[in-house]
């Protein structure tokens, strides 16, 4: 390839600036999704934002305070103290994150036009706006630009493996900063792991193989990313110390919470029931045994255990509890009996709770399985066939780019309860039929003319990216074919793997909690898969066009 002139960069640029703004400017169409009474979410969020927005951390400890990451609620605050729409202001970074992706890549790919490709692709990704339900107060909105940071910042370094520290810094401590913030926004982060170290490790080896000095070099940069990625996980946990008296980040993670709660997953008593962990007749059995977890009898088995139960599959006076409610409705139980002033204290209940549960089962008095210390429930029988169904259902549902709606659903709640959606995001609402509706028919035609325009690029988009999913997957097998028999995997190949194993990660771990505990079939579940699958189409496409004569012909 030649290097392209100044006038085919401009054009390309302009191209590519012209094309981000007709997004942001069509996807500002698409208004908020209020759910007033969703206190374990949307409404959650922006309660933990406005208090760091008054300068008073996360607000007065309560059982939800420590309950989810706090990147997420760090982000709200931030785009309310710069004035940024919240919808805006989340199109814009995930807008930034397709740029720094793109130019990661810069070394390898000097094509001006086909860096601007890879933008493009990345940028107008149908599943950026869907709004049916990532128009919502969602984590995933900036869950899925740190992934691409992320993946951008080792991807620059393998291409930068022969500058100095100085060039490979600024991407080693993005990277970083990038893992760290992801880390804070969901709990079930850990699953990115493996891509991320597929990508060090492909860089380590690659600086490895050019010298000592270039080794070197990487490792300092490992390094700078590990630093950086503790940094903001410190903070949070620093700041969490200073205010509720525990160093962490999020309770549902500790040991405390898990050992209590893998304590309860042991004891076996009771029927088997669908997506009941533990049933009515083990809390009963548990309650005799254990003066700590007594103290939750008037809670789990009174109003709280009833508003938790489930009365669709069993009769309401069995109070049985699904998998996805319990951990919450232990926490509700915990709060409700006085036993959490603070995180110190809680965590110091749990503890209690789990000795005393895991000692009746070490003895006898309670039937058990082995001692566990997890929020996954124990493995039965049938589920191993249900879960091959379920991963092949969302498989489909993922790859064919399924559920695709740029319309926004009307908001649940009165004026009151959307009050604060309105103040914290600074951004239109979609209206509710709880709340007085003010017509702006002019701007109700042009959103409509945009939504328009939006669901054909994007409906489009889907038929074209299903289609081109398969060719890559194809193409994918007969490289992997050549390069097992010369024994050599080039970069685009690895960065392949990477992608399409944290995607396949990332299908697995929601495919475990809709069989084991919810239904989780929803675009924004899957969110950070589909950037991940366009890495892949691309990063197959690159390796292709590097090994084949064919397409060598064609640049």
């Amino acid at each position: 390839m030649t290097k392209p002139g100044p006038t085919q960069f401009r054009g390309w640029f302009w191209l590519c600036a012209a094309l981000t703004v007709f997004k942001l400017w069509l996807t500002r169409a698409q208004p908020v999704y209020a759910i007033g009474n969703a206190a374990l979410d949307d409404r959650l969020f922006l309660e933990l934002a406005q208090s760091i927005v008054r300068g008073d951390w996360l607000g007065a400890y309560n059982q939800n305070t420590l309950a989810k990451g706090a990147a997420f609620p760090l982000w709200i605050a931030a785009t309310f103290w710069l004035g940024l729409p919240l919808g805006l202001a989340q199109q814009g970074l995930y807008a930034a994150a397709c740029a720094l992706f793109t130019k990661a890549c810069r070394p390898a790919l000097p094509s001006t036009g086909v860096r601007a490709c890879l933008y493009l692709l990345l940028l107008w990704n149908p599943m950026s706006y869907e709004a049916h339900t990532l128009a919502r107060i969602m984590r995933q909105n900036i869950y899925t630009p740190l992934e691409i940071i992320a993946f951008a910042g080792w991807v620059a370094l393998y291409w930068r493996k022969e500058q100095d520290f100085r060039r490979q810094l600024p991407w080693a401590a993005l990277a970083g900063f990038a893992t760290g913030l992801f880390w804070l926004t969901r709990e079930e982060s850990v699953w990115i792991l493996p891509s991320l170290f597929l990508l060090g490790g492909a860089a380590l080896l690659g600086a490895r193989k050019i010298g000592t000095s270039s080794l070197k070099t990487m490792v300092y940069s490992t390094i700078v990313f590990s630093l950086c990625w503790a940094i903001p996980i410190g903070l949070v946990s620093w700041e969490n110390q200073r205010h509720y008296g525990w160093f962490g980040t999020v309770e549902l993670k500790s040991r405390e919470f898990q050992d209590a709660y893998g304590a309860m997953l042991r004891v076996k008593i009771g029927p088997e029931l669908h997506q009941i962990p533990v049933t009515r007749q083990a809390r009963e059995a548990m309650y005799k045994v254990s003066p700590t977890f007594a103290k939750l009898r008037p809670q789990l088995e009174g109003p709280i255990g009833d508003g938790w139960s489930e009365k669709v599959w069993f009769p309401a006076a069995e109070r049985q509890i699904r998998g996805g409610w319990l951990m919450w409705a232990l926490r509700d139980a915990v709060a409700a009996s006085g036993n959490a002033p603070n995180a110190k204290t809680a965590l110091r209940f749990y503890a209690s709770m789990a000795k005393e549960i895991n000692a009746a089962c070490d003895d006898g008095r309670l039937p058990a399985l082995s001692p566990r210390s997890t929020l996954f429930p124990p493995w039965r029988k049938g589920q191993t066939a249900e879960t091959v169904r379920v991963f092949l259902f969302f498989t489909d549902f993922v790859g064919g780019f399924r559920s695709f709606d740029v319309r926004t659903p009307l908001s649940i709640g009165d004026h009151d309860e959307l009050l604060l959606f309105y103040d914290l995001t600074r951004d239109r609402i979609t209206s509710s039929l709880q709340s007085a509706v003010m017509p702006l028919a002019n701007q109700e035609a042009l959103n409509e003319r945009k939504f328009v325009l939006l669901h054909r690029i994007g409906y489009a988009l889907c038929q074209l990216l299903t289609s081109v999913l398969v060719v890559a997957h194809v193409m994918l097998a007969i490289r992997l074919f050549q390069t097992i028999r010369v024994r050599r995997f080039p970069y685009p190949l690895i960065l392949a793997a990477a992608s399409w194993g944290g995607a396949v990660g990332y299908l697995l771990l929601n495919t475990l909690v809709h069989v084991t505990s919810f239904p989780v079939t929803a675009v924004s579940t899957f969110s950070p898969i589909y950037p991940l699958l366009l890495i892949f189409i691309a990063a197959v496409i690159w390796d292709a066009t590097t090994a084949w004569s064919f397409f060598k012909r064609l640049e």
